[in-house]
């Protein structure tokens, strides 16, 4: 058997290995502590039988949207010269950065050492700027890479440089942080067939499954052990309680949330002033639906920085009904696995569609609208580095061309 007949097997696994992540999210934050609950503490669950069936069938619906066939052949690629070149680019942005994301990260863990999770000041601007910087670039890297020409020491290398000030960054915060740096990597990975999956690297998934979930709250004061702890912390995580109790919820005077969250990073709402919300110290906020549920119930803020997170469902169901919960997971379903055959091949965009399909992976306890509203930007982003890396190399050519007599001349005649 071929290595290209191997990595195709392996990409045709990693397809699968997305979906099946998809499902244990959706086990983990809608359905585990229903499970809990009924079986194993044997107390009665505030989640009915009617949303925990039409989570179900959500997810069913993702599925076959997610298994319908598609082509994942690009009909915009760059060359591989411009690939190579911006991928050496990232490489050295990715490097270079590391150090002030990884100074960053130490003094955020500083700063919230000893303070309440949730209570302190949320993280400054200019420190998101480089730590999504870093993130960019890297992941433009791993996308570009190619492992038979530069070796997998380098991807190694940058992934570790990518994962440890958002390791930082998580401990005495929220997960998602420390998911955001790994999570995309291995997406890329087994899309691309350079994982072979085997029993062993199962259970190394699953180990860090594990950490990522448990790490975080353990570092910030959480009670996770014991059997009454475990049930409550995973029953602060599920997002289903949320669904069944705001069905019904009043949005008058507000703009549709689905809308607001698909288009945020898009639309100035706060300068319009349309669509906005004031929302933890911060004002004109766009209105999503996790900063609306938050702000009706502070009460109920359980493991969020942002709130009380959010259910994808929820937002379909208010957009219009169950029968856009339905349709909409299915095109949810479908989208992802566009996702998931695009980082399969070598582009400088797989790194924003990893990410995209990481914050997928969290649809089942976040808005919809997160796992989009990024693209406009990043794409942009990406096109303007691969102009820049363009203008760089014809100066580096102009500047190259040698001095000559007959270039000194204008063409006119010899005295």
């Amino acid at each position: 058997m071929t290595v290209r007949t191997l990595a195709a097997q392996e990409r045709a696994r990693g397809n699968w290995f997305f979906l099946f992540t998809f499902i244990f999210a959706c086990f983990l934050f809608w359905w585990l502590p229903s499970i809990l609950f009924r079986l194993v503490v044997h107390r009665s669950d505030a989640v009915e039988d009617q949303a925990v069936a039409a989570s179900v069938l959500a997810l069913c619906l993702f599925t076959a949207g997610y298994l319908l066939p598609v082509t994942t052949v690009s009909r915009f690629r760059f060359s591989t010269v411009t690939i190579d070149a911006c991928g050496d680019f990232a490489f050295k942005a990715s490097v270079l950065l590391f150090v002030p994301a990884l100074i960053m990260a130490i003094v955020l863990l500083r700063s919230r050492t000893g303070i309440t999770y949730g209570m302190g000041d949320p993280i400054p601007r200019p420190f998101q700027a480089v730590f999504y910087t870093h993130l960019f670039f890297g992941f433009m890297y791993l996308g570009a890479a190619d492992p038979v020409r530069q070796g997998r020491r380098r991807m190694v290398a940058v992934v570790l440089l990518l994962t440890l000030p958002r390791l930082l960054e998580s401990l005495h915060g929220g997960r998602f942080f420390l998911s955001q740096a790994v999570v995309p990597a291995i997406l890329i990975a087994t899309a691309r067939g350079w994982i072979r999956f085997s029993l062993k690297r199962m259970l190394q998934f699953a180990a860090l499954a594990l950490v990522i979930v448990f790490l975080p709250p353990l570092t910030r004061g959480d009670d996770v052990i014991g059997q009454d702890e475990t049930v409550k912390f995973f029953a602060a995580g599920s997002s289903l309680l949320l669904f069944q109790n705001n069905e019904d919820l009043n949005l008058s005077g507000r703009c549709p949330p689905l809308l607001v969250s698909l288009t945020a990073k898009t639309i100035p709402y706060g300068w319009l002033g349309l669509c906005v919300i004031d929302f933890s110290g911060l004002k004109n906020m766009p209105a999503t639906l996790s900063r609306i549920l938050t702000v009706n119930d502070p009460a109920s803020f359980e493991g969020t920085v942002s709130g009380t997170g959010s259910n994808y469902m929820l937002e379909l169901e208010l957009a219009g009904g169950l029968p856009a919960v339905y349709a909409g997971s299915a095109l949810f379903g479908f989208i992802c696995r566009r996702f998931v055959g695009w980082i399969g091949m070598r582009s400088l965009f797989s790194g924003i569609w990893a990410e995209c399909l990481t914050r997928a992976l969290f649809a089942p306890r976040g808005d919809l609208g997160y796992v989009f509203e990024r693209i406009p930007s990043l794409v942009l982003t990406t096109l303007l580095v691969v102009f820049a890396v363009w203008a760089w190399r014809l100066l580096e050519t102009e500047l190259s061309v040698p001095i000559t007599a007959s270039s000194l001349t204008s063409g006119g005649t010899s005295e």
